[in-house]
Formats: structure tokens, C-alpha cells, sequence
């Protein structure tokens, strides 16, 4: 059963419930960390990324996140995002996050 506050959740408030930092994301999917990074900040990436997270969210949360439930909401698919918009910065202090754990 969905709670209602769980009607309008985000894929990044979904993993910060589940605390599933992005490292581990970065990690189980092998993903651009920039894609990651994008979708977590900007609700934003191409559909294959998209489907790739939400599958390992289900897999690190053992709660079941796709296009099918429904569940995630906010998400925009684009052929092209702008992994561009994420900065040096971002980048660097998630990857050294990852080396951290």
C-alpha cells in the first residue's frame, strides 16, 4: 500500500530514504557517474539510464521502483541531457565519496 506521501516522491527522495548514497548507485550500475548525478539533482536523463537506476533502487531498497509502478514522479527523459550542467565539483566529491566507502 502507498502512503500519500509517497505519491509525489522523487527518485532522489526515494534514495535518500532508502540511504542509498550515489556512489552505491554509481557502483551497481556502472553508469556515467555524471548520469547519476543528473538524475539524483535534475529528475533528468535518457530512458535506458533511467530504467537502469530505478532497477538497481528496487535491487539496493528491495522496494519495487519503475516506469510501470508508477512510483517515482518529476522524471524528465531526454535523448541528450546535459551532463555538462554538472559541475567539476559535483563530480569530484562523489567520486571521492565512492573512494571512501
Amino acid at each position: 500500500m502507498i502512503q500519500m506521501n509517497q505519491i509525489h516522491t522523487t527518485f532522489r527522495e526515494a534514495r535518500l530514504r532508502h540511504n542509498i548514497t550515489l556512489s552505491l548507485l554509481i557502483k551497481d550500475t556502472n553508469i556515467d557517474p555524471r548520469a547519476v548525478i543528473l538524475l539524483d539533482q535534475q529528475n533528468q536523463g535518457t530512458p535506458e539510464h533511467i530504467d537502469q537506476l530505478l532497477a538497481s533502487l528496487s535491487r539496493l531498497s528491495g522496494t519495487e521502483y519503475s516506469r510501470r509502478t508508477k512510483n517515482i514522479h518529476a522524471i524528465t527523459f531526454k535523448l541528450h541531457p546535459d551532463y555538462e550542467s554538472i559541475t567539476p565539483d559535483q563530480l569530484a566529491a562523489v567520486l571521492r565519496c565512492s573512494d571512501d566507502e
